[in-house]
């Protein structure tokens, strides 16, 4: 062993090229590495969404949802599926199981189980819409274009241009069009000709769809030259419908459409308005491909659209919205600020405490196991986004740790006059046991994260990927490159160093600290039990606090039945509304009008970034509830925010599920009583509000059929006066232009139901009023299914600082008392609340299987069952700062606070374990030479130097992070908060705890030894 590490440590030049190697690898690896806002992500969660225009929520949930879920029903490997049937539109969501084994399997089982549905009503002329959610679907920039001087069809034709020109940019996957009105050729036919030509209205759709045709009907049959058989009808210009022969008789009467109708080109019928700051207009949303990295292709496509604006001699006005870029890149200098500040004042630290070529090769240990890490992230198709820059961190004060441990231990035997390269060798030999033993331990910890389900587990598997790969790395750093680095620089020996002043007052305390042991291990125990009573009933716990961030949205809605303009002119004055009260601090405001309803209007606001914004987004959020009431006019506005973090739906959702529809709808109507009266909760909605009431023609069959009408003949008439129908379709570039056949004018009444006039079989006009009578009914709601039964869903947003998601679950569940007073209603969990308990609750089980593991390893390198104990008892003592010091800044506990107690598990476990196993080579060395005291005291104060500066080391890695001073990170920072100031109560706990439970464990095994020799 002696021999291969004296080999090792005269290998300068190896080390040199290993250190050099790996960070060139590293820095080539940052130029080509993805980069994005969160890992690739697969949410196992699919959409069916199917088109039935003009249907009711009714008619679609029978027609269509429940179509989609008898065949659901069928597959195994889903977890969950739940649906919403509304006006004209069927929306089934599909949750897949964690415990599938071939998911891809399971999607295309459920794709090819989609595509066997063939009982869809005829009005359902697409197929339904089966997507597969990832975060890589997720659209990257919006990008609104607006013009003053080009008119609505010409600016269509340049946007599909540009569309057609940003899906070959590289990295594009996707373009999507908002705000974007479709051509059509509207043929509005008059009824009064109808009739008197004595026409019927299927007639004259025949014969615009037989006229409009291109069929193959064979070959010639001829041997040498034989040609296929093709008969032309079909339209060459939109105008060449108008010719089309409706009615012809043998005495040479010719009735053509134009004859009937009028014809003009025009656009589809508005159904919903998007807004970008007060101005209509086009908006592409872009979305990238999976493998591609965010920055650069935002980049290239912002670049491609300024040649564009040139292209049109700038006509068009572009803006742009939710630029997922900006935050990568935001967060990235601002990660890269605070670690160069941080990386500068460890230098400055190290060299305080070593010499400065020490220093130097220590800080060295830095970029090499981070630019590795890069490249190892490179490797294996991961990218660098805010879960591995976290990791990154997190990972930072333990490779500086291992890297100072062995540096000072072979310090420590160059200052004794020993040979330079003996030095090495004996200081490495001395530590480096511990220092495997704690970077197992680490990798054991975060590994409990691998288990952890959930979307949060799939977000942050790449956390223990980070901390194993950085660990790796760290090892051979300091195994194969710094003891060859520092046996390859020469040092004066100090005669005197500025640090054993303190060394001595250290010892002077601790030798009295150890007289009053007891008292001391009870103080520790009485401060760790109220720390920890009053984290559990005075702090809050919430996985992403609401806390720094960029977006507030906003819900209106009007008294249903409001009209999809009346509802965009509310809209534009709750635009001013928050354009006044954010000012400067506003980047943009989307509105989205009759998404979903035309009594509904949702309002996204973008916020200048958090680092980069001198208002807190509370503040804006609390300006602009306080401004509701000026509204008037609106049934409700709510103001919200979107939390950090992973997709984990509203902060509450209760499922209220039941066959009873009665006892469903009085449970929801107390549970949104109870949450309306609950402290700390807002923003309630429920999905089963009516929608806009019906007219409701009733037919009478029995004098249909004397009357020899078919009812779908009454049905085309009805949906030609009021919706329209398309008949044929005309391609012009790359769109298909749809020709849509409306009977009467675009402002038609109910009235015009009692004088619409269809024709029978026979030819005959029959008023419609012979056989329908017209009533007027309440709006229905949407239709909503959980698992393919009825239910009712209530959702609420909950403030961090007034209450918990888990708080407000438990509290809402208790007084609703389901068993007592609604037997029939069945209540599940869902959004954050649900998110939240089971991402946590897998934590727990395999952070518990990670601390056994650690305690096997202690008890392999101690031989020893209690002081391994030892060890880990320093793990619920260095929380005591950590709640304390988010008690006293204010924060919520959160999940990247338990991130950053993860990360200070490993360093305090790593400065106790090197501590121990000193004090058991000292006790072996030096038990008849001295006092138990005297070589605890003195092993205790040998290693002060080395965890003081492994402590200040990481501390001032950290603080910029923490503090923001080269910019604030609000999610990074409670990791920064929790390790710097756990650390700062461990060191305590490490120096000062730790050697009075190790003098009384000592105790107590001497005495269980001379209680076994007396028995």
């Amino acid at each position: 062993m002696n021999s291969i590490l004296e080999f090792l440590v005269r290998q300068k030049k190896l080390a040199l090229v290993f250190t050099i190697s790996v960070i060139a690898l590293g820095l080539l690896s940052l130029n080509n590495i993805q980069r994005d806002q969160f890992p690739v992500v697969d949410f196992e969660v699919m959409s069916i969404v199917t088109a039935y225009p003009g249907a009711s929520p009714e008619d679609v949930e029978q027609n269509i949802t429940n179509t989609v879920e008898d065949e659901l029903n069928n597959i195994s490997g889903i977890e969950k599926f739940t649906s919403t049937s509304r006006a004209g539109v069927s929306s089934v969501v599909v949750t897949l199981s964690q415990d599938v084994g071939d998911i891809a399997e399971l999607k295309q089982e459920i794709r090819n189980a989609v595509n066997r549905i063939k009982s869809l009503p005829e009005e359902v002329v697409d197929l339904p819409r089966v997507t597969d959610h990832k975060t890589s679907s997720k659209s990257i920039i919006k990008i609104s274009i607006g013009s003053d001087q080009l008119n609505y069809a010409k600016l269509r034709s340049v946007v599909d241009s540009i569309a057609n020109s940003i899906e070959l940019i590289d990295g594009v996957s996707e373009v999507s069009k908002q705000g974007y009105l479709d051509k059509e050729i509207q043929i509005r036919i008059n009824p009064e000709k109808l009739y008197q030509y004595e026409l019927s209205l299927p007639q004259v759709m025949s014969a615009i769809t037989q006229r409009n045709q291109r069929y193959t009907v064979g070959s010639n049959h001829h041997q040498q030259q034989e040609k296929t058989i093709v008969v032309l009808s079909k339209f060459d210009a939109a105008d060449d419908v108008s010719d089309v022969i409706v009615k012809s008789t043998f005495e040479g009467l010719v009735i053509r459409l134009k004859d009937i109708a009028t014809i003009e080109s025009g656009n589809v019928e508005e159904k919903s308005i998007v807004r970008v700051n007060g101005k209509k207009g086009f908006i592409l949303r872009i979305k990238k491909q999976a493998q591609a990295d965010v920055i650069t292709t935002v980049d290239l496509v912002k670049d491609h659209m300024d040649k564009m604006v040139n292209k049109y001699d700038r006509k068009i006005d572009i803006f742009y919205s939710s630029d997922m870029s900006k935050y990568v890149r935001n967060r990235l200098d601002i990660v890269t600020n605070n670690g160069l500040i941080g990386l500068l004042l460890v230098l400055v630290v190290l060299g305080a405490f070593l010499s400065f070529k020490t220093a130097f090769w220590v800080a060295v240990s830095l970029p090499v196991s981070l630019l590795g890490t890069v490249a190892l992230l490179g490797i294996t198709g991961e990218t660098i986004n805010l879960v591995s820059l976290a990791a990154m961190i997190l990972v930072l004060g333990i490779v500086v740790d291992d890297s100072i441990i062995v540096a000072e231990s072979i310090h420590h035997y160059k200052q004794t006059g020993e040979n330079r390269f003996k030095s090495a060798v004996h200081g490495f030999k001395r530590v480096i046991m511990p220092v495997v033993t704690t970077i197992l331990t680490t990798i054991l910890a975060f590994s409990s994260m691998f288990l952890m389900g959930g979307t949060m587990g799939k977000f942050i598997y790449v956390i223990p990927l980070v901390v194993i790969f950085a660990l790796t790395l760290s090892f051979l750093e300091v195994s194969l490159a710094l003891p060859a680095h520092l046996a390859g620089s020469t040092e004066k020996q100090k005669t005197h160093n500025w640090f054993e002043y303190f060394e001595e007052k250290f010892d002077k305390f601790l030798t009295k600290v150890l007289k009053i042991r007891y008292w001391v291990v009870a103080i520790f125990s009485i401060i760790l039990v109220i720390s920890l009573y009053f984290a559990s009933t005075q702090m809050k716990f919430a996985l992403f606090p609401s806390v720094g961030v960029d977006t507030i949205n906003a819900r209106m809605t009007m008294p249903v039945g409001s009209s999809l303009a009346n509802t965009e002119a509310k809209a534009t004055q709750v635009e001013a509304l928050i354009t006044r009260i954010v000012g400067d601090e506003l980047i943009s405001v989307t509105t989205d009008v009759g998404k979903y309803f035309t009594h509904k209007a949702k309002l996204t606001i973008e916020l200048v970034p958090s680092s980069q914004r001198d208002t807190d987004s509370k503040i804006i959020l609390s300006a602009l509830k306080s401004e509701v009431s000026t509204i008037k006019g609106v049934e409700k506005l709510k103001f919200s925010v979107h939390r950090p973090g992973p997709p984990q739906g509203e902060d509450i959702e209760i499922n209220l599920i039941s066959q009873d529809k009665s006892a469903n709808k009085r449970a929801a109507n107390k549970l949104n009583k109870i949450l309306s009266d609950l402290s700390g909760v807002d923003n309630i909605n429920r999905d089963d509000d009516p929608g806009k009431d019906r007219i409701e023609v009733k037919l009478d069959f029995e004098k249909m059929a004397r009357l020899n009408i078919d009812f779908s003949t009454v049905n085309r008439y009805l949906r030609a006066a009021f919706t329209g129908i398309d008949v044929t379709n005309i391609r012009e570039g790359q769109n298909d232009v749809n020709f849509r056949l409306y009977l009467g004018n675009t402002q038609q009444s109910e009235v015009f139901i009692n004088s619409l006039k269809v024709v029978n079989r026979s030819g005959r006009v029959i008023p419609l009023s012979n056989f329908s009578s017209i009533r007027e009914i309440i709006g229905e709601p949407d239709f909503n299914h959980y698992n393919g039964l009825r239910s009712i869903m209530l959702s609420a947003s909950v403030d961090d600082e007034i209450t918990s998601t888990g708080e407000v679950m438990k509290e809402a569940l208790l007084q609703l008392n389901l068993d007592e007073k609604f037997p029939s209603v069945r209540a599940i969990s869902e959004g954050g609340a649900k998110e939240t308990m089971k991402s946590m609750a897998s934590f727990k089980q395999a952070f518990v299987m990670a601390i056994f593991g650690i305690f096997l390893l202690l008890v392999l390198l101690f031989n020893s069952y209690t002081q391994p104990l030892l060890i880990l008892s320093a793990i619920p003592f260095s929380v005591i700062g950590v709640i304390w010091a988010f008690f006293l800044h204010g924060e919520t506990l959160s999940f990247f606070a338990i991130l950053g107690v993860l990360a200070l598990v490993g360093v305090i476990v790593n400065d106790s374990l090197v501590l121990v196993s000193h004090l058991n080579y000292l006790k072996d060395k030096t038990l008849e030479k001295l006092t138990v005291h005297q070589w605890i005291v003195k092993g205790a104060k040998d290693r002060l130097r080395a965890v003081v500066l492994t402590s200040l080391t990481t501390l001032a890695g950290i603080i910029p992070l923490a503090y923001g001073i080269g910019g604030t990170d609000y999610i990074l920072q409670p990791m920064a908060l929790a390790l710097g100031y756990g650390l700062l109560f461990g060191t305590l706990m490490t120096l000062i705890l730790l050697p009075c439970l190790y003098l009384m464990n000592y105790e107590f095994i001497n005495w269980i030894k001379r209680f076994r020799k007396i028995n």
